[in-house]
């Protein structure tokens, strides 16, 4: 039986790539906006390909998952997964929920 993501996670998720937009507007040399996030991490979590746009700015992502396709447990990890890129990174997070989540887990 498949575990559906709840609409928090996915609310998270959304918030989590545009805080990473904001903090990281450009990643190797790319400008990259909150969309360009959300599709780069769901490339790197589930092994799709990522590549220069070659019609237009920006990039596409080939062999596409969507996040509305993702079950919970695999939302929860690549949730998890921007945290641990955003916090060796610096960014910012707007969801004073999730500063204390990171310091409990510095702590652990």
């Amino acid at each position: 039986m498949s575990q559906e993501r709840s609409w928090e996670q996915v609310k998270k998720f959304h918030a989590m790539c545009r805080d990473v937009a904001r903090s990281i507007p450009v990643w190797c040399e790319m400008p990259m906006n909150d969309e360009d996030w959300k599709r780069a991490f769901l490339a790197g979590a589930f092994g799709q390909k990522i590549a220069p746009n070659p019609i237009g700015e920006g990039f596409i992502v080939m062999n596409n998952k969507r996040i509305r396709s993702s079950e919970k447990p695999d939302l929860s990890q690549i949730i998890e997964q921007i945290m641990a890129f955003g916090n060796e990174r610096g960014v910012v997070w707007s969801d004073p929920s999730w500063l204390a989540l990171i310091e409990e887990r510095k702590v652990a």
